[in-house]
C-alpha cells in the first residue's frame, strides 16, 4: 500500500512540475513582442541526473529555468544601434547645412558673385554712368547681404542643435536613472526575473541610440554603464548625469558627475550632434579655435575688392574708398557683420587706374574667378573657394548618407541575430507547448489511474469489526 501511495506522489510532483514549464512556455509566448524580452528556456531536469539535486524536497523531478539572454549578442546590437544612430542624426543635421551651398550659381554666395562681376563688367563699359554704378553698389552690397543670410541661417540651426544636445543629454539621464533603478530590483529579486531583464535590455538598446556605451554586468544581475567606454552613467543602483558644454575643446565638451574622462568623440545621436557643430558648423562659421571658411572668405574677397577701390580714382579724379565694412576685431565675425560701408554713392568709386578710367571695374569684373597669385583666398580663387566649401559639406554629407544605409543594415542583421538566439519563436513554442500539453495529459492519466487504484484497494480491505 505505502509503494501504491508513493506512486501517487511520484506522479502528482511530475504533473505539478510540467504545469510549471507550460507557464514558462505560455509566459515566453505572451511576452513575444515585449521589447528586450530574451526567451525563457524550462527544462525538466531528473533527480538521478544530478545526484542529490532536489529543489522541491519532496523528491522527483524539477524544473531549471534560463534565460537564452547573451552579452555578446546584446554588445553587438548596441554598438550598432550606436553607429544607426549617430550616421542617421548625422544626415538630418547635414541635410539643411547642404541645402544652404547652391553651386548652381542661382542663388546664394555663389549667385551673388556672378552677379558682381556681370555689375562690374557692366560698369567697365560705361564707367561714368550713375545707374551703372549704382547697379555695382547694389551687386557688391548683395555679396555681403548673401554671407550674412548663409551665416545667420547656420547660426540658427547651431542654436537648435544646441537645444536637441541638452533634450538628448536629458534623456540619456533619464534612462540611466531607469537603469539604476532596475539595477535595485535585480539585486533585491531572486532567481531569474524576465520582465527586469526585459525592461533593462530595452533600456540599454534606447541609451547606445543616444550614445555609445559600455556595458558590464556583475554576477548578481546589474550592469555599470560607461559612456564613450570612460564616463560613468550607471555603477550598481547609483545614476550619474552629463553635462555638456559646446564652447570647450572637443574632448572637454561632455563631462559626468561621477568624473572619469571624456573621449575626443561619441557615437549616437549626441556624438552625431557634437560632430556637426564641431567638424561643419564651426568649421564654416568659426568657434572650437575655428576662425571658419566663410569668415575666410567673407574677408578675404571683402579685403581684394577694397584694396582695389581705394587704390583707384573716381570719376571725379578723387581717391577711392573701401565700400565693404566688417568686424576685424574678430575673425568668426567676417561673414556675419560684412556690409557696404555708409553713406556711399556711385561717385565714391575708384573704379580708374593709373592707365584706364575702367581699370580697376574691369579687375572687380574678373576678381571672383581669378586664380592669379594676387587674387587668391587660401589658395583658391573667391568661387572656387566657395566651391570648396560646397564640396566639403556635400562630401559630408554624401559620408553620412552611405554610412547610414551600411549602419542600418548592421543593425538589422545584428538585431536578427539577437532575436535567432534569445528572441521567442512561435514555431519552437508551438513545439514545446504540445510536448509539455501531451506529458501533462500522460502525468494526468496516470494519476487519474493510480488515483482509481488506490480507492480500489482501500475497498478491498475488510473493514474492522469492534
Amino acid at each position: 500500500m505505502s509503494g501504491l501511495f508513493a506512486a501517487l506522489q511520484t506522479a502528482s510532483s511530475a504533473l505539478g512540475v510540467v504545469s510549471q514549464a507550460l507557464g514558462v512556455e505560455e509566459s515566453n509566448i505572451a511576452n513575444a513582442s515585449t521589447p528586450g524580452y530574451a526567451s525563457q528556456r524550462a527544462n525538466i531536469v531528473p533527480i538521478d541526473a544530478f545526484g542529490n539535486y532536489d529543489t522541491t524536497g519532496d523528491g522527483g523531478d524539477v524544473v531549471t529555468v534560463t534565460s537564452s539572454g547573451n552579452a555578446f549578442a546584446d554588445a553587438a546590437v548596441q554598438a550598432a544601434t550606436s553607429q544607426a544612430g549617430a550616421s542617421q542624426t548625422q544626415v538630418s543635421q547635414l541635410t539643411p547645412v547642404d541645402q544652404l551651398f547652391d553651386i548652381t550659381g542661382s542663388t546664394g554666395i555663389l549667385a551673388a558673385f556672378q552677379q558682381f562681376s556681370q555689375a562690374f563688367a557692366g560698369l567697365a563699359v560705361t564707367p561714368n554712368d550713375p545707374t551703372a554704378g549704382a547697379a555695382a553698389l547694389s551687386a557688391a552690397g548683395a555679396v555681403a547681404s548673401a554671407f550674412q543670410s548663409v551665416v545667420g541661417n547656420l547660426d540658427t540651426q547651431s542654436g537648435q542643435l544646441a537645444q536637441s544636445v541638452q533634450s538628448t543629454t536629458g534623456q540619456i539621464d533619464t534612462l540611466a536613472q531607469d537603469i539604476a533603478q532596475l539595477n535595485a530590483q535585480t539585486a533585491a529579486s531572486t532567481g531569474e526575473n524576465p520582465a527586469i531583464d526585459a525592461a533593462l535590455r530595452n533600456s540599454l538598446d534606447q541609451l547606445s541610440s543616444l550614445i555609445d556605451i559600455s556595458v558590464i554586468a556583475a554576477p548578481d544581475g546589474t550592469v555599470s554603464v560607461l559612456a564613450g567606454g570612460q564616463l560613468p552613467l550607471v555603477l550598481g543602483d547609483q545614476a550619474y548625469t552629463l553635462s555638456t558644454n559646446l564652447n570647450a575643446a572637443p574632448g572637454a565638451q561632455v563631462t559626468s558627475s561621477g568624473g572619469g574622462n571624456s573621449p575626443v568623440s561619441f557615437s549616437g545621436q549626441l556624438g552625431a550632434l557634437l560632430n556637426t557643430q564641431n567638424n561643419t558648423i564651426d568649421a564654416l562659421i568659426g568657434g572650437g579655435g575655428q576662425t571658419g571658411t566663410l569668415n575666410t572668405l567673407a574677408s578675404g574677397f571683402a579685403t581684394l575688392v577694397n584694396t582695389a577701390l581705394a587704390n583707384g580714382t573716381t570719376a571725379g579724379g578723387q581717391p577711392g574708398q573701401n565700400i565693404y565694412t566688417w568686424d576685424q576685431g574678430n575673425p568668426t565675425d567676417a561673414a556675419r557683420t560684412l556690409a557696404l560701408v555708409s553713406p556711399l554713392t556711385p561717385a565714391n568709386l575708384g573704379i580708374a587706374s593709373a592707365t584706364q578710367s575702367n581699370g580697376v571695374a574691369n579687375y572687380l569684373a574678373a576678381l571672383p574667378a581669378s586664380d592669379a597669385a594676387g587674387d587668391q583666398i587660401a589658395g583658391f580663387s573667391a568661387e572656387a573657394l566657395y566651391g570648396n566649401i560646397a564640396a566639403t559639406v556635400g562630401q559630408q554629407l554624401s559620408d553620412a548618407t552611405s554610412a547610414s544605409a551600411a549602419d542600418q543594415s548592421a543593425l538589422t542583421s545584428a538585431q536578427s541575430a539577437r532575436q535567432r538566439q534569445s528572441g521567442v519563436s512561435l514555431d519552437q513554442e508551438a513545439v514545446n507547448v504540445t510536448a509539455f500539453e501531451r506529458a501533462y495529459q500522460a502525468n494526468a492519466q496516470v494519476v487519474s489511474i493510480l488515483n482509481q487504484l488506490t480507492e480500489d484497494t482501500i475497498n478491498l480491505i475488510p473493514p474492522t469489526t469492534g
